[in-house]
């Protein structure tokens, strides 16, 4: 990736300056996909069955605008954004999510690809390169990764092993949170079959789309830009990685500029059907 200033990152300085805008799109975004959501569990309940598809796609969406974008302090460039994090996390009922996916992805940012990135541990790439379908399977389970590097850095811990820098988890956010998420749970009364098929699905999406920022056939590129369903910018990953403040919206805007170097069709066959599809090494 190149240091050249880029049309993203002109953009963004524009539009902050109007310093409410951004948090105005972005929080009004994330709640129109949390009220799609609720509609969805709504139509659930009536039986259309069928409904936690979208609901996981705009769960996902939900989690790049709200989550993602507030760990990265791009919604008000301020330490409100790590209240709006957990809060985004609290109302879709998964209160521990946003301290560990902030510290993990932080520490993939600054360590991409390498040895010590936190999406790609030794153990996932030897499932990858050795056993592949095991390793799709295991993608499949929702939060199965995350436990395991919760798992892992613990066992660090308590070894004493050399540890990479990373933002420490405060767990004052996951209390408050978890309050929150009871609170809707007994107001809301959420269908457990629509929770669960929802997450499922937010986990194949958010998979799908890990695939597509970071596997292909040239292991020295660092990621890749695509367009993604209800991506919400994301899939402008080159940029993202190098100017990670830069919101979605202004991604989403960018990616129309940015030539594309992948499809989700594309990355799909070559994780089921190619040996010769890596996950990127260059960083």
């Amino acid at each position: 990736m190149t240091n050249k200033p880029r049309y993203e990152v002109s953009l963004e300085r524009k539009m902050r300056r109007v310093s409410f805008l951004i948090p105005f799109i972005s929080i009004l975004t994330g709640i129109a996909l949390f009220a799609g959501i609720l509609t969805c569990g709504y139509y659930f309940e009536q039986g259309y069955y069928w409904t936690f598809l979208p609901a996981g796609l705009m769960a996902h969406s939900f989690f790049i605008v709200i989550v993602h974008d507030a760990a990265h302090k791009s919604i008000t460039r301020t330490k409100l954004d790590r209240y709006i994090m957990n809060l985004g996390c609290a109302v879709m009922l998964l209160p521990f999510y946003g301290e560990g996916f902030r510290k993990y992805h932080l520490i993939h940012h600054a360590n991409t690809n390498s040895e010590v990135d936190p999406l790609w541990p030794s153990q996932k790439k030897t499932l990858y390169e050795n056993y592949r379908w095991l390793y799709i399977l295991c993608e499949l389970i929702p939060l199965l990764y995350t436990g395991f590097l919760v798992f892992k850095q613990s066992k660090q811990t308590a070894n004493k092993n050399t540890t990479v820098k990373a933002p420490s988890i405060n767990y004052y956010h996951i209390i408050w949170g978890a309050v929150i998420s009871l609170g809707l749970i007994y107001w809301l009364e959420p269908p457990l079959f629509f929770l669960i098929g929802t997450l499922l699905t937010l986990n194949i999406f958010s998979t799908l789309r890990h695939w597509c920022e970071h596997l292909g056939y040239d292991r020295k590129k660092t990621s890749n830009t695509f367009w993604f369903p209800l991506g919400m910018g994301i899939g402008n990953h080159d940029t993202h990685h190098e100017h990670p403040h830069v919101s979605w919206f202004v991604l989403f805007i960018g990616l129309f500029k940015r030539k594309k170097d992948t499809r989700l069709l594309r990355t799909l066959h070559g994780v089921f059907f190619k040996k010769s599809f890596h996950h990127y090494e260059g960083h």
